[in-house]
This record gives C-alpha cells, sequence and structure tokens, in this order.
C-alpha cells in the first residue's frame, strides 16, 4: 500500500469512528467553513488528543480543532504569494502545497468580532455553526450526499466551462467545490474519454451542450470504464456516485405530476414499478467490486440496460431527461457558494466575476436557473456568509439581491429539453427563502438587548428583514413579530437583571429596589436607544416595551409586596422607586384603552403560596423520575434494608411540608391540602413504580399444560429410561413432546431471572419504610397546623383536624397493597421459576413414592432463610405465608394437571399427606413461624384435593358420570349448572384427576359403564385401560398413545 492509500485508509477509519461517535448520542463539531469531515481536516487529526473524548462517550462533545496538530507552516508574505505560481489542474507535474489546520484558522479574520458569537465560543470556532441560518426544506430532498452533489456540480461546470482558457476558473471552482486534484483530473479525462467513445459510436453526447441533463450520466455510464482512472477503487467511487445520482434523480423525477393541472404520476404505474426493478437489477450488474470480478462484455450490457430502463422512465416523467427542480436548485447553491473565499468568508474569491458570468452565461442555461432564482440564492448565500462573518457590507448587498430577485421575472422562458420550468415551485422557493431570513432576524431581534450594541448592525438587519418580508409577503407580519421581539428581548434583559440584583441585595426589599432602579435605565435606553430604529417598522415600539416592562416588573413586585410585614426604610425605599417607576411606563403608554392594571398593595400571600407549592411539587415529580431511572434496588443499610429512592422520597416529602409550615403563617386550609394531596400522589406513584418494575404475576406460571392422559405402557416406558438413563429416539422425541412443564426460555423469562430475592425483598422493605412513615409525615402536619392555628375558632380546628388525620390515607392504602402484591410476586417466583424443574417437573415423577417432596422442602427452607435474611422482621411473616401459599398452589397443579408420565393412584395420597405434613412443620418452626391455624386454612385446598385423590377409580367414575349428566339436565332446563361445594362432585377436578389415574389391569364392572356409554355415542372400546381412556376422549380430553 502506497503512501497516498495509507492516509485514504486512515482517513476513511477516522470517519467511520466520528461517524459511529455521533450516530450513538455525540457531538462532533468541525472548524468553521468545513463541510463536514473533510480530508484536510482528518489529515491533521492527532489520533492521541482524539482517543479520550471519544471515551467519555454519548453526550460529550469533540472539537476536532482542538485534536488537530499543531505543527504549521510559515504564512507567506504578500510578495511571496504574489510571485507565487497559480496551481494548474491541467499540468500533472504540480502538487498542491499543503497548508496546516493552525495556518488556516488563523487565516480567518473577523470569528471573534462576530456580533451573534460569544467570545469564548469564537475561540473555539465551534459555535458559530449554531447561528448559520439553514434552509431545511422538503423540497430540497434529493436523496443525494453533498459530496455526491458536489462532484455533479464539477462535473457540469467544467463540462460548459473547461476550455483551456478558463483554466483558472475551472481550478477555483474545483476548490470551492472541494474536489481534489485527483479527482478533477478524472473528471476531465473520463469527459474526454466519453466523448470520443460515443463519436466513435455515431451517438449525440455533447458535454458542452447537454451536461445540464440526466441522459450525460447515464451516457457516461456506457462509456467510461476502470482503465480511465488511477485504480479500480477511484472507478468504484465514481461508478456507485453516478449510479445513486441516476437512481435517485430518476426516482424523484416520476413522482413530478403529468402536468400541472394533472395529479396523475408516473410512479404509481406498473410501468415505472417495471422500468424501476429493470433500472435497479442493471445498476447491481453494474455493482463490480474488485476487479478480478470485471468483465467487459457483461459491464457494457448492463450499462446499455441501464440506458435503456432510464429512458423508458424519462420518457415518461414531465421533466424528461432534465434534473429535478431540488438538485438544479442545490448545484445552483453549491456553485454560487465558491463565490466567497473559503478562507476570508467575508471576501469574494478574486474571479468572482468572472465565475458567475460563466454561470449565468454557460451553465444556468443548461441548468433552467433562472435571473429571479439565481438572485434568490445568491441573496441567501450573502445573508448566510454575514451570519457566519458578522460583517455588515453583506447585508447591504443581501438587500439589494432580494429586491432584484423581486423585480426579476420567475421564469425564464426558455425551455429544458423540453420540460417547462416549475415556476410554482420557483415562487414558493422564494417565499421560504424570505421567510427563513426573516426568521433568522426574529430570532436575533428576540434578544437584541444584548446581540446588538451598534445599531448601524441592528438597522442593517431590520431593512434586510422588512425586505424579506415584502417579498415572502404582507409586510404586517414583520410588524407582528416586532413585537413579540420587544417582548422577549425586554424580558430576556430583565432576568439579566433579576440575577445581578440577586446577588447585590441583602434582603427583598433591597433587591426590589435596585431591581426598579435597573428597570428604569432599561426603559431609558429603550426610548433613547432602540425604540427609534424600531418605530420606522413600528410606531407603537415605545409603547410595546413599556407595556412589557411594566408586566415584568410587576411579576417582582407584587409577590414581595404580599410578604411585607412591616414598613422598614427598605421597605418604604422599594415602595417609592416602585412608584417612580410605574409613573415613567405610563407616560411612555400611547395606547391607555388596553388593560393595564396599576400596581397596588394587596394581599398577594396566598397566589404566592400555591405557586410555591406547585412549584415544588413539580420539582419533586421530576426529582422522583430521576431517581427511578437509576435506582439499582441495592439497600442502603442492613437495619432498614430498603433503597435509596425510598429514604430520599420520604426525607424530601418531610422537608416539604417543614418547608411550607416554616414560613409561619396562618396557612389556608386549601393550601395545605394541596401541598398534602400533591404529595400523596407523589408518594403512590412511586409505589406503582415499584410494583410496575417487576411486572405481572401471570408472567411467572407456565401455561397449564393441555389435559392429556398418557398410557401406562408409556408411563412406564418413561420411568425405566429414567432409571437406566437410555432413551430410544423415537421416545425421546415423544416424551419432549409430551413435556408441556418444559417451556422453552422467553425474554421475559430472562428479564424475571435478573429479579433476584435480594432486589425483590429490598423491594418490600422500601414500601414498608414508606408506610411506616406515612403517619410521621401526618403528625407533622397535625402538629405544625395546631402551632399555627392557634386563635382559631375550635370547631373550624378540629373539622379540619379530622381531615388532616388522614390526609395521607390514599398513599397508605397503596403501600399496604403494593406489599401484598410484592410479597405475593417473590412467592410465586420462588415456586414457579427460580424452583420451576424441582417443583412441576421432578417431585412426584412417574411415582409420589419415588419421588417426593423433599428436595423442594429443601430449596423452600433455604430460599425462606434468604427472604428472611434481607427483609425487614415485620415482613417475616408476610414473606412465609406468601412462599407457603404458592407452594400449596404449585402442589394442586402437579397433582391436577399432572403433565408428563405422571399417574397416581389412590394410595399416593398418604405419602402426599406425609409430604404435607413436613410443609406443616417447616412453615411452623417450632412455634416461631406461622401460626398454625394460618397454615392449616393455605393447606386446606390440598387437604380436599386429597380427599379426591384418595377415592377408587370407580366412585371417581360415577360421580364423574352422574356430574355431567346434572349438567346436561341443568342446560337442557335452561337453568346453570349447579355449583358444587365439594370437590368430589365438581366435574372439572374429577376429570382431571381421572386423567392423570393409573388403572388397573381389570375393571368389569366399570367397563360395562363405559361400554354402555360409548355404545350410545357409536363409539367401541377395549376393556382394561381403554374404558377411563374412552370417557375421558368423549369428554375431550386428549389421550397419549
Amino acid at each position: 500500500m502506497n503512501s497516498s492509500e495509507s492516509a485514504e485508509a486512515v482517513r476513511e477509519l477516522l470517519k467511520y469512528v466520528l461517524q459511529d461517535f455521533e450516530a450513538k448520542g455525540g457531538k462532533v463539531t468541525v472548524p468553521v467553513g468545513c463541510n463536514g469531515l473533510e480530508d484536510w481536516l482528518l489529515d491533521n487529526v492527532e489520533v492521541p488528543k482524539l482517543l479520550p473524548l471519544l471515551k467519555k462517550g454519548p453526550g460529550h462533545e469533540v472539537n476536532l480543532l482542538q485534536v488537530c496538530s499543531s505543527k504549521s507552516t510559515k504564512a507567506k508574505t504578500p510578495k511571496a504569494k504574489a510571485q507565487a505560481k497559480a496551481y494548474n489542474p491541467f499540468d500533472d507535474t504540480e502538487e498542491p502545497t499543503p497548508v496546516s489546520v493552525d495556518e488556516l484558522m488563523a487565516r480567518r479574520p473577523g470569528k471573534a468580532d462576530n456580533p451573534f458569537v460569544e467570545p469564548e465560543a469564537a475561540e473555539g470556532a465551534s459555535a458559530v455553526n449554531e447561528h448559520e441560518p439553514k434552509l431545511d426544506l422538503p423540497q430540497l430532498q434529493t436523496g443525494m450526499e453533498e459530496h455526491q452533489l458536489k462532484e455533479l456540480a464539477y462535473t457540469i461546470f467544467f463540462g460548459a466551462c473547461g476550455k483551456r482558457s478558463n483554466a483558472e476558473h475551472v481550478q477555483v471552482m474545483r476548490a470551492q467545490l472541494e474536489m481534489s486534484e485527483g479527482r478533477a483530473l478524472e473528471v476531465q479525462r473520463i469527459l474526454a474519454t466519453a466523448l470520443r467513445r460515443d463519436q466513435a459510436t455515431g451517438s449525440s453526447l455533447s458535454p458542452r451542450s447537454s451536461l445540464g441533463t440526466l441522459e450525460t450520466q447515464v451516457k457516461l455510464l456506457q462509456f467510461v470504464r476502470p482503465q480511465d482512472f488511477d485504480n479500480f477503487k477511484h472507478f468504484v467511487r465514481w461508478r456507485d456516485t453516478t449510479a445513486n445520482i441516476l437512481l435517485q434523480i430518476l426516482q424523484r423525477a416520476a413522482q413530478v405530476p403529468a402536468s400541472e393541472d394533472d395529479k396523475y404520476t408516473f410512479e404509481g404505474t406498473a410501468a415505472f414499478k417495471r422500468s424501476l426493478a429493470r433500472l435497479r437489477g442493471g445498476l447491481r450488474r453494474l455493482n463490480v467490486r474488485d476487479p478480478d470480478e470485471y468483465d467487459e462484455q457483461e459491464y457494457t450490457e448492463a450499462a446499455s440496460a441501464v440506458f435503456n430502463s432510464a429512458q423508458v422512465i424519462a420518457s415518461q416523467s414531465r421533466t424528461g431527461w432534465a434534473y429535478p427542480w431540488a438538485v438544479r436548485i442545490r448545484l445552483c447553491d453549491l456553485m454560487l457558494r465558491g463565490m466567497f473565499d473559503t478562507l476570508d468568508e467575508a471576501s469574494y474569491v478574486e474571479s468572482k466575476d468572472a465565475l458567475l458570468q460563466l454561470l449565468q452565461t454557460r451553465v444556468w442555461p443548461l441548468l433552467g436557473i433562472s435571473q429571479h432564482i439565481h438572485n434568490t440564492i445568491y441573496a441567501w448565500i450573502h445573508f448566510r456568509q454575514f451570519a457566519v462573518t458578522g460583517d455588515v457590507i453583506l447585508l447591504d448587498t443581501t438587500k439589494e439581491l432580494i429586491h432584484s430577485a423581486l423585480l426579476s421575472p420567475t421564469a425564464a422562458g426558455a425551455l429544458l429539453n423540453g420540460a417547462a420550468l416549475d415556476k410554482q415551485a420557483d415562487d414558493e422557493f422564494s417565499d421560504e427563502v424570505s421567510a427563513a431570513i426573516v426568521d433568522w432576524v426574529a430570532k436575533r431581534m428576540s434578544d437584541y438587548h444584548k446581540n446588538f450594541h451598534d445599531t448601524q448592525l441592528m438597522e442593517g438587519l431590520l431593512e434586510v428583514m422588512a425586505s424579506a418580508g415584502q417579498a415572502g409577503g404582507p409586510s404586517a407580519e414583520v410588524s407582528t413579530l416586532l413585537v413579540v421581539c420587544i417582548r422577549d428581548s425586554l424580558e430576556s434583559a430583565f432576568r439579566w437583571h433579576i440575577e445581578q440584583t440577586a446577588k447585590d441585595a441583602d434582603n427583598d426589599a433591597v433587591r426590589i429596589c435596585l431591581l426598579a432602579k435597573a428597570s428604569v435605565n432599561l426603559l431609558g435606553v429603550e426610548v433613547t436607544t432602540f425604540s427609534p430604529v424600531l418605530a420606522p417598522y413600528l410606531p407603537i415600539a415605545a409603547d410595546v416595551a413599556a407595556k412589557a416592562l411594566h408586566e415584568l416588573f410587576g411579576s417582582q413586585l407584587l409577590p414581595w409586596l404580599a410578604t411585607v410585614e412591616n414598613l422598614t426604610d427598605d421597605n418604604l425605599e422599594a415602595v417609592r422607586q416602585a412608584d417612580s417607576l410605574e409613573g415613567q411606563l405610563m407616560d411612555e403608554m400611547e395606547d391607555r384603552e388596553t388593560d393595564v392594571s396599576p400596581w397596588g398593595i394587596l394581599n398577594r400571600l396566598s397566589p404566592l403560596l400555591f405557586a410555591w407549592v406547585s412549584n415544588q411539587l413539580i420539582m419533586l415529580n421530576d426529582w422522583s423520575g430521576r431517581i427511578q431511572g437509576t435506582e439499582d434496588w441495592k439497600p442502603v443499610t442492613h437495619q432498614r434494608g430498603c433503597a435509596r429512592s425510598a429514604v430520599d422520597i420520604v426525607k424530601i416529602a418531610s422537608e416539604t411540608i417543614e418547608g411550607l409550615f416554616n414560613m409561619r403563617l396562618a396557612l389556608p386550609v386549601a393550601l395545605v391540602r394541596a401541598l398534602t394531596e400533591g404529595l400523596d400522589e407523589v408518594l403512590r406513584k412511586y409505589v406503582k413504580f415499584v410494583t410496575s418494575t417487576v411486572g405481572s404475576i401471570d408472567a411467572l406460571v407456565p401455561p397449564t399444560p393441555n389435559l392429556t392422559r398418557y398410557k401406562r405402557e408409556l408411563a412406564v416406558k418413561a420411568e425405566e429410561a429414567a432409571v437406566t438413563g437410555r432413551n430410544s429416539p423415537k421416545s425421546a422425541k415423544r416424551e419432549a413432546a409430551a413435556s408441556d412443564e418444559q417451556q422453552l426460555r422467553t425474554p421475559e423469562d430472562g428479564r424475571i431471572a435478573q429479579l433476584t430475592t435480594e432486589t425483590l425483598v429490598t423491594r418490600i422493605n422500601s414500601l414498608l419504610y414508606i408506610e411506616e412513615n406515612l403517619p410521621a409525615m401526618e403528625k407533622i402536619v397535625q402538629d405544625r397546623w395546631e402551632e399555627d392555628t392557634e386563635g382559631v375558632h375550635t370547631d373550624l380546628r378540629q373539622k379540619s383536624l379530622d381531615w388532616l388525620s388522614e390526609c395521607f390515607e390514599a398513599a397508605h392504602q397503596s403501600a399496604r397493597q403494593a406489599i401484598d402484591y410484592m410479597c405475593n410476586f417473590i412467592g410465586m417466583k420462588t415456586v414457579f421459576f427460580d424452583m420451576r424443574r424441582a417443583v412441576l417437573e421432578e417431585m412426584y415423577q412417574h411415582h409420589v413414592e419415588s419421588a417426593r417432596m423433599h428436595p423442594v422442602l429443601v430449596q423452600l427452607d433455604a430460599a425462606l432463610g434468604d427472604m428472611c435474611a434481607a427483609a425487614n422482621d415485620s415482613l417475616h411473616a408476610y414473606l412465609a405465608r406468601s412462599l407457603l401459599q404458592a407452594t400449596t398452589v404449585a402442589m394442586q397443579r402437579v397433582l391436577l394437571d399432572g403433565g408428563p408420565y405422571r399417574l397416581y393412584i389412590a394410595d399416593d395420597v398418604e405419602y402426599v399427606e406425609q409430604d404435607l405434613e413436613q410443609l406443616r412443620v417447616l412453615f411452623l418452626a417450632d412455634g416461631q413461624g406461622l401460626p398454625a391455624q394460618d397454615i392449616e386454612d393455605l393447606c386446606a385446598p390440598v387437604v380436599d384435593l386429597l380427599n379426591v385423590l384418595q377415592l377408587e377409580t370407580g366412585i371417581l367414575i360415577k360421580n364423574f358420570k352422574d356430574a355431567k349428566e346434572e349438567e346436561k339436565k341443568a342446560l337442557k332446563a335452561g337453568r346453570s349448572p349447579t355449583q358444587h361445594t365439594s370437590l368430589v362432585y365438581d366435574p372439572d377436578i374429577l376429570q382431571r384427576v381421572l386423567a392423570h389415574r393409573y388403572i388397573a389391569p381389570c375393571v368389569s364392572a366399570v367397563t360395562c359403564l363405559v361400554n354402555k356409554i360409548a355404545k350410545h355415542r357409536g363409539l367401541t372400546l377395549c376393556k382394561k385401560e381403554a374404558v377411563v381412556d374412552g370417557l375421558l376422549a368423549i369428554c375431550g380430553v386428549h389421550v397419549c398413545h
């Protein structure tokens, strides 16, 4: 790899890293005047300086100017510059002289003098782009990258003006469009080569006359080959750029209506879709990335196919081969930008006049750019350069160009390759440019007290604003904007004075006094300096300013007046200054009929207090949202075991209550109620957040398997395979299909797995901490209320105390419900998720006698120990009760829903009862655990189920048949079936028990009964185990053979 290729590889790597940094939320700032990550900028980046900034991660900024090389070449003297030979792009023996970043930035004048850039920002030159006006218009979207547009612009310019007599101008445009020398030479070479090959084939390609159309780009794809480039990589880059230009332009051309009065577009037709598919297919065939894959014949055929498809689309589009309106506008903008020096952005390039002559006489006719559009875009570019440099002289040119655009025709009247110019788009674009200029000026005018220390600059901008407003619509809109600007600017300036007086004042009275004096000075500057400048465009400017200042100062004065309790010297002085200010403001108000209420000493305490409460609640909500986003549910201390967020939210809520009562005022009941209700809502939101982070309990329980009866032979074989550790492929496949309990882990399971016992218990401890502290907060409210309402009527005080005693009742109920929910959640998670395999799959597998509950009891004992070790002492009983309840639910599921190869007999009840007794002993814990009665109540559902399991098969079948017959009679009679209080007559329970009942080889009496039922339904059954199988099959139970 030579040095050139190595440098290119480094640039590509840096570009990828920086773009990835931006995609992840970082910000990359380039020097002023740079259009993205330019090659010269990347070449000067020092990687050791860049890496620490990138490691800071998203949300940070990387200023490329700060990480560029500090090496610089000595600046040439003016004499040396005059004697330096101009670089000639047509001379292959000459190379451009490299220039360092420091030298380039040192040659950029006027940045620190820009009034729209803060001094510290000007030093880094990174804040200028924030003030640069932009035209982000949907109609200007082309689907093409800027470097592709620049390459297209240079190709058109070179083709139209590339005679040897214009070599110097072509070189200037190349530099302005940021085309490298090698790239420019390749463009020159491929145009010449394509022309020769086209003439040899007798075609009609003419770079001097048709480069303003897309047809030339298609022709270039036909005639240009890899040998026309220095290396195959450059060919691939050119081919990709040209193909994207072709595809994007043709797609947009098909979206243009067939005529101004017709909404029909070629885009929606089947012919377009077919042609577009063929076009893309041809472009895919051209997409050869490696020299070894290139075949001349294949490439020629693909290029011909691309031309034919493009010709079909162009022939059916309104614009034909012409570039769409957006592309022509973007090309015009890029080339007109080249009139300004990239280093001294307030100055033109030396050959500006010659370049403009070439553009207007040779390039614009090719692109169909009217004088109106030329003036509009050129005015916008001048305005942009002013915003970047702050050079006022550019404003005069901008204003002249805007007036010229108003007077110039909106369309050239000529035809561009048979397609009429879009006059409506030109008009709309001109209006958008005018609106953008007006909006940009209005934004700066919204803080003119800060931005304009020189009224000359303000006058110039107002003239441009007025001109743009006249070009874009009625001038009344400008006056409306100026009213808003005056108010916004005064508000900004007034806020600054508030900050300054707050620093200098010892108390509020002094602050109000100083603020009144500052407001008098602000009014004087407004009336004597700014209002005369604004008056030509807004005659009532002084009146608007006076009203705005009256409102602003009133917003500070009136709250203070409500807090005044004593007429101290400071208070009196503040009142006098306020009265004087109001007199001057009223004198300046011309429109006396407007609703401007004079200031008065009124009781403003209540509004201020309610505003304080509202602000506190807003901040508390915001703070609560922030801590919730960072909560990791780690216990703060071992004694409390709760999360930091719970401690902090209780602390801040208590401090908020104390803050209100520390005002030591007779607070109205409505105010206290507003605060307590707001705090109650904040606490309830926090409680809801705690439970919402764990999800639903239903997600913990695997879906209930389909009710399936497994044949005795399958169960026996499965048991033998489990004992011997061997299994046939066929039986293994059948067992895998039958194991309904072995559920695949889902993303939801992954989320639940992260909810460890410690974090769940921390959540419960946090809820308990809030519940335990609510009475303390209620007591604070009651005690402080009693202190502040002494002397108030007794009945009123008692009525208020009745309400205040339950002011946090909703939060208390919410916390208690959340504690119950979280205890149930951790119990269900422990049994159905953490112990899923041990409980749902291994317990009572095959035979109850051989797969008892002892392993489950061991795990339950360990899980309960972990919970109690982390939980508050008062939570132990809740957690034990929830764990026992979850265990009994799991036992019922195992006994009723069985799962793969579980067959029970009546004698199994004895073993299950023994296990249940061990479960009772575990949770009784020698009298230190749950109360015996609570344990019995929680185990009662399992005991009731065992009463059914111990019944003989014949009795089960008989009860099941009787229950079904009763249901049938009830439905026939039009009434609901009887709800059985005993499980031994519940058809659902009986059916599920029978599905997992092991049947002895001979049950003759029962066989007759079931065969009788089957015969009645037209079914044929065999004897023995088929009895139960048949009965269950009649009821819709699947029987697995």
